[in-house]
């Protein structure tokens, strides 16, 4: 048992209303719709789980297909797609063919009932027929009468008909047992008699774990890695919009009691993040310090393909020969002057 079942729970008004209708039950069926996911799913079978260690006798059904992603959920096994024949109630034996119209079976005068066998642990029945009459029922049918279920918990339904056959093949079943209905959907129609609906919760599986600490049922490892299942299922890992307190508080109860988180397929919408590593670049020491234009001045070169010519660089102005030379804005001889090297020396005439 749990080191939470004395903390205030939240649903404690329909627990109250819950607990002597459970206490008196044997039979109990889980119902799940036909469309079902890990939450529901592991909701379902936490409460089965629980039920069963409390000495319950229980059932759990739904039409849905069981997948592999539910393969990790303990119990799964044990989940049906039709409601069986209980425990308990009368057993009635049809014998088929032996009344007369008037209602009598004239052909049978008593019935005797012995133990019978080696160790005495088998019954038999004898029929004991008036002389010279013939009892030969066509057929024989044995059938358990009021047993039926004592309580049924419908979890995740918003009402009976998405139970699919589960309910519109048993509907005197559903019409003739008491209902608990545990859902998180606003348009939950309450149909049970006890409806625990909580809207503003993240999941089933949260309230679940809050109603089998509430009840008083035990709830363990196996139970408690259900509900984590179920928790992290429907709230992609702790994001969703619901997510608050109390969902991690039903976590961290299901941890304390031995829970398992579930190993985490969830890919992260952020872009991944790529470090850049930069090319290392040598830097040569000189006397006056490092040498920075090995850096930021370093030459480029551009290999070009061997059958690549590097044309000439042409001026588009028209360009003198090597002979020509500049003088001013004109081209003159290529033939200096012979006292063009010589000093000059300039006098000027005229002046005193």
């Amino acid at each position: 048992m749990s080191d939470i079942k004395n903390q205030i729970m939240k649903y404690n008004q329909e627990i109250s209303q819950i607990q002597p209708t459970l206490q008196t039950a044997q039979n109990i069926l889980i119902v799940l719709p036909s469309e079902i996911s890990i939450d529901k799913l592991a909701s379902g079978l936490s409460l089965f789980l629980s039920l069963k260690q409390s000495g319950k006798n229980m059932s759990i059904v739904t039409e849905g297909i069981i997948r592999v992603g539910h393969s990790n959920l303990f119990g799964v096994g044990q989940v049906g797609s039709q409601i069986t024949a209980t425990k308990g109630g009368d057993l009635t034996i049809t014998l088929g063919g032996v009344v007369s119209p008037d209602g009598k079976v004239p052909a049978l005068q008593n019935l005797d009932w012995a133990p019978t066998g080696t160790e005495k642990k088998d019954l038999k029945l004898t029929f004991h027929v008036m002389p010279g009459q013939k009892f030969e029922p066509t057929f024989i049918t044995p059938n358990f009468e009021g047993g039926g279920y004592d309580l049924i918990f419908a979890v995740g339904s918003e009402n009976l008909n998405v139970l699919g056959g589960v309910y519109t093949n048993n509907a005197q079943t559903f019409s003739s047992s008491q209902i608990i209905n545990i859902d998180n959907q606003e348009n939950n129609g309450k149909f049970g008699t006890f409806n625990i609906i909580d809207s503003q919760t993240s999941s089933i599986s949260e309230m679940t774990g809050q109603i089998i600490s509430g009840l008083n049922i035990p709830y363990e490892g196996d139970i408690a890695t259900n509900i984590l299942n179920g928790i992290f299922n429907a709230t992609k890992n702790l994001s969703g919009e619901k997510v608050g307190a109390e969902t991690y508080e039903a976590v961290a109860n299901a941890l304390k009691v031995g829970g398992v988180k579930p190993v985490s397929n969830v890919v992260s919408s952020v872009n991944p993040v790529i470090n850049i590593i930069p090319q290392e670049v040598p830097i040569q020491s000189t006397s006056n310090g490092f040498d920075l234009s090995k850096i930021f001045n370093a030459p480029v070169t551009i290999s070009a393909p061997d059958n690549f010519t590097v044309p000439a660089v042409v001026s588009s102005e028209p360009q003198p020969s090597p002979e020509e030379i500049v003088r001013g804005e004109g081209v003159e001889s290529e033939s200096p002057e012979a006292d063009w090297l010589t000093p000059k020396i300039y006098s000027g005439k005229g002046v005193g």
